[in-house]
């Protein structure tokens, strides 16, 4: 629902203050700007795949995610002239996935984002960070039952599959108390087939039931188009824009967990996601500097998006901190990442101009 927060249950934390110490050509300062709304994601990036992960970057492509940046305008692609009167295309609108900290869809959105990415692993699935997610996100009750149903059914619980699908859309029920989860399996030369399940989940958060499959079927008619009331989160496996908002959306969950911040949880996440070379300089940059070197702040955002930045070598980040009667905050960062992998090799503060 652009420009408007989710109602009930969107748990906010005090605001306190977001930082950005200007150690060299790690941090620069802290920009603040008006809050630009949610912006919903939309499907405009093409999905780079290589072998291991199910999508990953083209070999020599650096990318770069700029926490805290307004989402920029992508570039145009003309038409060919046939007359006179013939204009230029309109520029795309840039991909974008956007958060919400403690509402309930964004957190399975989280969930599953970062489960797939797990699942994904190249040589093998991040078994580490698959278990934490499974901690942190079920309850306990569910994951003693979902254990038993995976061993008589002999694949993934969670999934309901023996291998990750290629996209996935996470949407909230009328009610909000249900989420709407579809797993897209195949393409290319397979056939694909959609998985569509409820996910259901407590008052707090945590997920307490994923109900048996109510639909497997081969892509034929397109499906009905979803009320605009409806808001839903959508991601491929192993594209840029959505491996950021996995890890940023479930990065933050870990931090703003009760009655702590979920320690094993975020060094799983940091652990999968980033280089050993960066999670090494990123430790002695926390020490000198005293606050968490992903978020660049002492607390955690009240909402985030991750977008398309101004070009194909930049993803845009914003957190925003703050809310109600404190005024909003946003940090800019830039995030890089290994060319083949996707991993991220460093963050810095975007530079105010």
């Amino acid at each position: 629902m652009p420009g408007v927060r989710p109602s009930g249950g969107a748990l906010r934390r005090p605001a306190l203050h977001a930082f950005g110490a200007g150690t060299s050509g790690w941090e620069g300062p802290l920009m603040t700007t008006h809050h630009e709304g949610r912006h919903d994601m939309i499907r405009n990036t093409r999905t780079r795949r290589r072998p291991g992960r199910r999508a990953a970057f083209a070999a020599g492509l650096v990318l770069a995610v700029g926490l805290g940046v307004p989402t920029q305008a992508a570039a145009q692609t003309a038409a060919t002239p046939t007359s006179a009167t013939t204009s230029a295309k309109p520029a795309a609108t840039p991909r974008s996935i956007t958060g919400f900290n403690g509402d309930g869809m964004t957190r399975v959105a989280d969930f599953f984002g970062a489960y797939v990415d797990a699942k994904d692993d190249s040589p093998g699935p991040d078994t580490a960070l698959a278990k934490a997610l499974r901690k942190h996100y079920l309850t306990s009750a569910f994951a003693e039952r979902l254990k038993a149903w995976e061993k008589k059914n002999k694949v993934d619980g969670v999934l309901r599959a023996q291998n990750v699908p290629v996209e996935w859309t996470v949407s909230e029920s009328g009610n909000g108390r249900h989420i709407v989860v579809t797993l897209t399996f195949g393409g290319g030369e397979s056939p694909t087939k959609t998985t569509r399940f409820d996910v259901k989940h407590n008052l707090l958060g945590d997920i307490s039931d994923i109900s048996d499959i109510s639909d497997i079927r081969a892509i034929g008619k397109a499906p009905a188009k979803p009320s605009a009331a409806v808001r839903s989160v959508k991601g491929r496996t192993g594209e840029s824009v959505t491996r950021v908002a996995d890890f940023f959306g479930a990065y933050v969950d870990a931090k703003d967990d009760s009655p702590g911040p979920d320690t094993a949880l975020a060094k799983a996440l940091r652990k999968h996601y980033l280089t050993s070379a960066f999670a090494e300089r990123l430790k002695a940059w926390e020490k000198k500097n005293k606050v968490d070197g992903v978020l660049r702040a002492q607390n955690v955002p009240v909402d985030w998006t991750v977008s398309e930045g101004r070009n194909s070598r930049e993803i845009a980040v914003t957190h925003a901190f703050g809310g109600g009667e404190t005024p909003s905050v946003w940090t800019n960062l830039v995030v890089k990442l290994e060319p083949v992998y996707g991993d991220v090799t460093d963050i810095r503060t975007r530079p105010t101009h």
